[in-house]
């Protein structure tokens, strides 16, 4: 199997806790725009959530939900090394915690200053663990998206590979969403894109 770096928000990668877990679970690594660029030059095969704490954040047991038209570096990065940039989604994560909703304002503010503003709550006999879901999790991933590579892209390079990413997100959300959620609630889920 080829080895795969995690990596994650700084303010995650020095928490001694989710450190540790990662350490034993996997190859965790920091999504900070110096340690990407160090691991591509390496060579090395990636794995980033680029929602974030934003993502999290808005994280609803309702409706499936992405924090993805504001995250355009993950793009500018996989153009500037030639990296190929892979959709996968997974059906169900939010089911594993409910979530507050409202205050996005200040919320997403805070998020932005690297502290996570997610209200959860999981099990009922312990809060911080994932209830289970009756769905289960379900993660799907896409066909790659080949970018080229281009050492200086323009923002208009940038923007319309960011652009074909979200729409090979959504398409893949679009072909799955029956067989995770069953032919009548596929029928009406539809995944938000912030």
């Amino acid at each position: 199997m080829t080895p795969v770096r995690f990596c994650f928000s700084p303010a995650l990668y020095y928490s001694p806790f989710f450190h540790l877990w990662c350490r034993l679970t996997g190859n965790p690594g920091k999504a900070d725009k110096a340690s990407m660029v160090k691991y591509m030059k390496r060579g090395e095969n990636l794995a980033l959530p680029p929602g974030g704490f934003e993502e999290a954040t808005l994280t609803n047991i309702h409706q499936d939900r992405v924090y993805i038209r504001k995250r355009m570096g993950f793009i500018k990065l996989a153009l500037q090394h030639g990296y190929d940039v892979v959709p996968v989604y997974c059906f169900g994560e939010n089911q594993t915690y409910w979530n507050m909703q409202g205050a996005w304002k200040i919320r997403l503010w805070l998020n932005s200053l690297g502290i996570p503003s997610i209200f959860i709550w999981g099990a009922w006999f312990l809060p911080l663990l994932p209830k289970r879901s009756e769905m289960g999790l379900y993660v799907v991933c896409g066909d790659a998206l080949v970018l080229p590579r281009i050492e200086h892209p323009t923002k208009e390079q940038v923007r319309e590979w960011h652009d074909k990413y979200i729409a090979a997100l959504m398409h893949l959300f679009e072909r799955h969403k029956a067989s995770a959620y069953g032919e009548e609630l596929g029928k009406i889920q539809k995944l938000q894109v912030w």
